[in-house]
Formats: structure tokens, C-alpha cells, sequence
């Protein structure tokens, strides 16, 4: 067989393979070869992935994204695998001798285009056997299938994985701590008849602009102004206003497209709480800032 039959064959990505010894049942089985694996890594401050493109199946990726934990998820041209729970096993590579396979748990298929999706505890254990050379191996059931010993495998090649790996851990550092629905609302106070931004606040602030800078969908940051009911009508409003267009001018400073900044002011027209209590004025004397798509 010359070198190109050679590689058709080992790096095809549909075919069969018989199951566990006494078994005449066929595994249809996707992966790539040691020839075709490749990672691909994209880092940014809204996301960190590592994805392995498998051929004839989909794709297999992890993700991180900003303010959630680290997933791992199959992504399907026409998903083979009827539902159901499927077996999860971090196989050892043909070329790899003297690897023990070992069984990591079970995950649920679902009829979608993205099949599999694993939490963060399963997602580190498949990194972890991904870094010791193992291939983790997803097998269930065939959709259609004839009878229950009907299997379909998608296996995650381990080869040039490391290089995709140390990319990933140095996306992580610049990863952002936060995801849009943790930080599109925000609320920030001052003190009786004031309207300086401490260094609380800035940090706050830091933090807003940070994410805006990142998530271009953005489009618009309202920032309104408020407090409590004590004092002049008069002077509430004009102490609104300059607590707004404070935080309204430290973010356009920092660089803050200033089309995308929309202040406004309203005295104690909106409480967050009952003017009742000393407790309640000081979260009525405040900036909410709302970011939206």
C-alpha cells in the first residue's frame, strides 16, 4: 500500500471498526488523523477557545467565556447520535504504546446540532487527557439504529494540542471577569451632597469601560442620575445632573466613543427605595448606568 492509499485510509473519517473483543456489532467512528489535527485557538477579552475541526462530523471546541465557567461542546454538521446517555472515555492513540484508556463518566445526547455539552468539571478533565496524550472518545447510540449494539464515536485527537493549550492559558489572563448580563446594569453611590467619583467608583468605572471597549455590539450607555429627597428641590436636580455628567465624562476620557454616551438626571423623581430611612436615602443617592445591544 503506498503512502497515500496509506493516509486515506488511517485519516478517513467515517469508518468502521469492530467494538469490544466478542462484539460483531460496527462503530461508525469520526476523527482526525494524526496528519490532519489542528487546533485552532482564538483569544480575546470576551472569549478564550481551543477548536479541533473533525472531519465529515463538525467540530469539537472549548470555550471560556468572559464571567463563565470553561465548556466543551460538539458541534454537528447532521448529528448520527439518537438521544439518550452516551459513555465519555479518554482513549489511548494507535500510535501511543503502553497507554492505559480509562473512563471518565457519562454525558447526555441530545437530538440538536451541538449533541454534547459538558460542564466545567468534565471540560478540565478532557484538557487534562488531552495533555497526556489521551483521545477523548464520546460513544452512543446511532440514530435509526437497527439495535442498541449500533454505535457512533467522535474522537478528539490529542496531537499538537499543547501549543493550542498554552495559547489558551495565555488568553486567560486578559479575559475579562465579567459577561454583558453581569455588567449591563450598574449602580454606583455617592455621599450627601456630593458628587466626586472615588476610587470605588473608578474601579467600577475601569471595569464598564473595559467591556465596552471589547463588545463592539454596545451601542449605547445610559447614565442617570439621582437622590435621595432631602434638600431643595432645585439643588437635587442640578446635583443629578452633575453625578451624572461626572461618570458621563470619565468614560468618555478614557476613551469612550461619546455618540455611545447618553446622560440624564432626575432628582429624587426614581427612588430605588423608600425615602424612609437613612439606609435607603444612601442607595437613592446613586448612578445607574445601563448598557445596551
Amino acid at each position: 500500500m503506498d503512502k497515500r492509499i496509506n493516509r486515506n485510509f488511517t485519516s478517513v473519517s467515517v469508518f468502521l471498526v469492530m467494538l469490544a473483543t466478542g462484539s460483531n456489532c460496527l462503530a461508525t467512528t469520526f476523527g482526525a488523523s494524526f496528519e490532519e489535527s489542528e487546533w485552532r485557538v482564538v483569544s480575546s477579552e470576551l472569549e478564550c477557545r481551543i477548536s479541533q475541526q473533525i472531519p465529515q462530523f463538525g467540530e469539537g471546541v472549548f470555550s471560556k467565556k468572559a464571567g463563565h465557567e470553561l465548556s466543551f461542546f460538539l458541534q454537528s454538521y447532521k448529528n448520527p447520535f439518537a438521544p439518550g446517555t452516551a459513555k465519555l472515555v479518554a482513549e489511548a492513540p494507535e500510535w501511543k504504546s503502553g497507554i492505559v484508556s480509562r473512563p471518565i463518566g457519562s454525558v447526555e445526547i441530545t437530538r440538536e446540532r451541538v449533541p454534547v455539552h459538558l460542564d466545567q468539571r468534565q471540560s478540565n478533565i478532557l484538557m487534562a487527557s488531552l495533555n497526556t496524550g489521551l483521545m477523548p472518545t464520546i460513544a452512543g447510540n446511532r440514530l435509526h439504529a437497527l439495535d442498541t449494539s449500533d454505535w457512533v464515536k467522535v474522537a478528539i485527537s490529542s496531537v499538537n494540542f499543547q501549543p493550542a493549550y498554552q495559547q489558551y492559558i495565555a488568553c486567560l489572563v486578559d479575559l475579562l471577569p465579567v459577561s454583558f448580563p453581569q455588567i449591563a446594569r450598574s449602580a454606583l453611590f455617592f455621599d450627601t451632597n456630593n458628587a466626586s467619583i472615588g476610587d470605588d467608583v473608578k474601579q467600577q468605572l475601569d471595569l464598564i469601560i473595559r467591556y465596552v471597549k471589547a463588545d463592539k455590539s454596545v451601542r449605547r450607555i445610559y447614565i442617570d442620575g439621582h437622590t435621595d429627597d432631602t434638600g431643595d428641590k432645585r439643588i437635587n436636580r442640578n446635583l443629578s445632573k452633575r453625578r451624572a455628567d461626572v461618570v458621563a465624562s470619565y468614560l468618555k476620557k478614557s476613551g469612550v466613543n461619546k455618540k455611545r454616551v447618553i446622560a440624564r438626571f432626575h432628582a429624587d423623581k426614581y427612588p430605588a427605595l423608600k425615602n424612609d430611612s437613612d439606609e435607603n436615602r444612601a442607595r437613592n443617592r446613586r448612578v445607574t448606568i445601563r448598557l445596551e445591544k
